[in-house]
């Protein structure tokens, strides 16, 4: 599951990078401890990744929170992603998608519905992968 999340947006990025002529920029929110597929994402020359989170888990990852983000983190991403964010948190994840107008992925826990109340993210099911979608 995991591996066709990640080959999901290995495509999307490669796309991005073949219509733009310039590496895709992916920002992965709240990283928490499980960084594969970022690390995975980041060993693509068309990427560039940056992780975020409250609370990092290491100094790869940069410190802010989503309910008073620091937009310059996010300021020219092309797709953020975020895998099992807390209800809580995921209208505060829209609104720094609708910011800087990228692609937003949530993949939440197995069989939970998203919490989300101004949008409309699309289920989609890649392989054995199941996700929500909001694209630019």
């Amino acid at each position: 599951m995991w591996n066709d999340l990640e080959e999901y947006i290995l495509k999307l990025a490669i796309e991005n990078s073949k219509e733009t002529g310039r590496k895709t920029k992916i920002v992965e929110i709240g990283a928490g401890k499980f960084q594969t597929i970022s690390k995975n994402l980041s060993e693509n020359e068309n990427i560039d990744i940056l992780m975020t989170d409250i609370d990092p888990a290491n100094e790869n990852i940069i410190k802010d929170d989503v309910f008073n983000p620091d937009i310059s983190i996010y300021e020219g991403a092309d797709i953020l992603f975020s895998i099992r964010p807390p209800a809580e948190l995921q209208e505060a994840i829209m609104k720094i998608r609708d910011k800087v107008n990228a692609t937003l992925i949530i993949k939440p826990l197995f069989n939970e519905d998203l919490n989300m109340k101004t949008k409309k993210m699309k289920l989609k099911n890649y392989n054995r992968a199941s996700f929500y979608i909001y694209e630019r």
